[in-house]
């Protein structure tokens, strides 16, 4: 009686259909979390100031501030005298506040999606690699509660967010 030794054509052909399954599934999500990582940190570094700044305020003043100039703490928009945005965070370009009422309002952050001012470039401001995420933007909701607390979300249904939705950081 002879031992069966080794595989069969078709049981070695199933398991490399298998595996290549398991790639194509695989290998996207890969991409996806690696382009996470390397600009989510970025995107929530660049809103935290702004965030903080808010904060404070809310503590102090029981709400939000009716114009960006309250926030003495922060400021917006600083820009080189070509109207470049000189911030420097990353792949984000800019981040600027709206206020909307004495209870809400919102975080604009904007992603670069032309080549940043030679002064930021140095310093490590770049376009974002995936193609999909230039010069978009994310839009976060702010709301306080009257007494000094304020909650952070991103908004994925607003208009003014265009960054795609598995890109988005969580705030």
């Amino acid at each position: 009686m002879n031992a069966q030794q080794g595989f069969t054509l078709i049981e070695l052909m199933i398991v490399i259909a298998i595996i290549g399954i398991l790639a194509s599934v695989a290998i996207p999500q890969y991409q996806t979390y690696t382009t996470r990582a390397a600009t989510n940190p970025e995107m929530v570094g660049a809103v935290r100031p702004l965030q903080l700044a808010l904060s404070e305020y809310a503590a102090i003043n029981q709400e939000l501030p009716a114009a960006v100039g309250d926030l003495v703490q922060w400021s917006s928009g600083e820009v080189d005298a070509g109207g470049n945005a000189l911030n420097c965070l990353g792949v984000v370009q800019d981040v600027t506040y709206t206020p909307v009422s004495a209870t809400s309002g919102t975080i604009t952050m904007q992603l670069y999606g032309a080549a940043p001012a030679a002064d930021c470039a140095s310093a490590g401001a770049r376009i974002p690699t995936e193609a999909s995420m230039v010069g978009t933007a994310v839009v976060i909701n702010v709301n306080g509660n009257g007494v000094g607390n304020l909650t952070f979300a991103v908004d994925p249904t607003n208009a003014g967010t265009t960054l795609p939705a598995k890109y988005l950081p969580n705030i």
